[in-house]
């Protein structure tokens, strides 16, 4: 769940970056990048959970033939 405290925090300075800079094809730019290393992270974390599933489950296997 550290990704969403991540994301949010992201979010926060684009809204900074809004009021401050104000030009709407570099915030554009900006969503842009952000939105895709949300989606980066988001992919990563799953490919994680199923190798883990899928060990936890050869070590059932394994201990099965025990």
């Amino acid at each position: 769940m550290i990704y969403f405290r991540l994301f949010t925090v992201m979010l926060a300075t684009v809204f900074m970056l809004v009021i401050f800079y104000g030009d709407l094809s570099t915030v554009q730019s900006l969503l842009a990048g952000l939105c895709g290393g949300f989606v980066s992270v988001v992919a990563a974390q799953n490919n994680d959970g199923s190798r883990l599933k899928a060990l936890e489950k050869r070590i059932e296997e394994l201990e099965a033939l025990r």
